[in-house]
Order: C-alpha cells, then sequence, then structure tokens
C-alpha cells in the first residue's frame, strides 16, 4: 500500500507492508484471538492493509480495563489473509456496530503480561517519531510502520512468541470470555 510520509516536511512516498493493529478492548481482542477476524467501521474498510501485510497486534492500556497496571504492549504478529469485506452478521463491541472486518492469520502470540511495551519505543520508531506526543499517533486502528520500524518491532517480539494455542487460555482468562471447547 502506498501512503505519504508521516515524517514532518517529508511527503515521499513509500511502500508500507506492516502495521500495528490496536485493539483497545477485551471483547474485540477474544473475537480476533477465536476467530482470526478484526472488525473496522464500514467507513474504514478501505484502510485495511493489503492481503499478505504483516500485523502487529498491539493492546492499548486500557484493553483490560485497568491502565493503571496494564501497559501497552505489542502481543503477537500475524498476516492479513483475507481484504475487508462485509461481515454475514455484523458484530457489536461496547455499544457500537462493526459490519466489515478482515482475516488474520496469527503466527504467534507472547504469553499473557508479556510482550513488547511500545512506549519506550516512542522517539525511535519513525511511526512514532515525537516520545512526548507519541500516542496522539494511536488513535486509529491501524498505524502502518516502514520497514526500518517493523524490523526493530520484530528483533525484539520474535523471542517472545507461542503458538496461539499456547498463550490462548491466559488471555481469554483476561478477557473475561469463555475458553472455547479443547
Amino acid at each position: 500500500m502506498l501512503l505519504p510520509s508521516d515524517h514532518a516536511a517529508s511527503w515521499q512516498t513509500r511502500l508500507v507492508s506492516a502495521a500495528l493493529l490496536l485493539i483497545s478492548d477485551r471483547e474485540p481482542l477474544a473475537w480476533l484471538l477465536t476467530t482470526g477476524r478484526f472488525a473496522v467501521p464500514s467507513a474504514r474498510g478501505a484502510s485495511v492493509p493489503q492481503v499478505g501485510s504483516t500485523l502487529f497486534l498491539y493492546t492499548t492500556r486500557g484493553c483490560f480495563r485497568n491502565p493503571g497496571r496494564d501497559r501497552g504492549r505489542i502481543i503477537g504478529l500475524a498476516t492479513v489473509t483475507q481484504a475487508a469485506a462485509h461481515l454475514a452478521e455484523s458484530v457489536e463491541f461496547r455499544r457500537r456496530q462493526f459490519t466489515e472486518g478482515f482475516a488474520i492469520e496469527i503466527q504467534g502470540i507472547a504469553p499473557y503480561g508479556q510482550g513488547v511495551e511500545l512506549a519506550p519505543l516512542a522517539g525511535h520508531l519513525h511511526a512514532l517519531p515525537d516520545a512526548a506526543t507519541w500516542s496522539v499517533r494511536l488513535r486509529r486502528s491501524i498505524v502502518f510502520l516502514d520497514d526500518p520500524d517493523e524490523e526493530t518491532v520484530r528483533e525484539l517480539l520474535d523471542p517472545m512468541l507461542l503458538p496461539l494455542d499456547r498463550a490462548i487460555g491466559e488471555y481469554l482468562t483476561a478477557c473475561r470470555v469463555p475458553h472455547p471447547a479443547q
């Protein structure tokens, strides 16, 4: 996907193949982990990364509804496997309806409570160039990363990753949803 650069006064176009997928609540996180789908508002379907793009799953401090305890962490690695499309049945999270979604394949996930904290990377990633105001850039569900940012995040995250089936139970417990039958 071609995007204009976010860097100050730079309007160069760059090819983007990776993104942070921001997950701000436990209900959509549980849905993503159990279905391999991510819901987006109908107006935002066009901004979904292309099939084959790398996604880093980022849970915000408030995802588990305890921002004083939790840290914003990159917890998983996935690939977009299906473009955004109309959902057969809309889903509702926190009284908001979602009618579009896209499919992902999760390659790995860090154990619950672990992952790469994003705050210390602010000011070091091109996508978050200013350590003082980095969180403003996280006000959308997808934040695109350039190749150097992807490499930095992947190097930090890869050693923590487990297969989804080895880590999903702790996440579903934290999300307070029933575990699927094993």
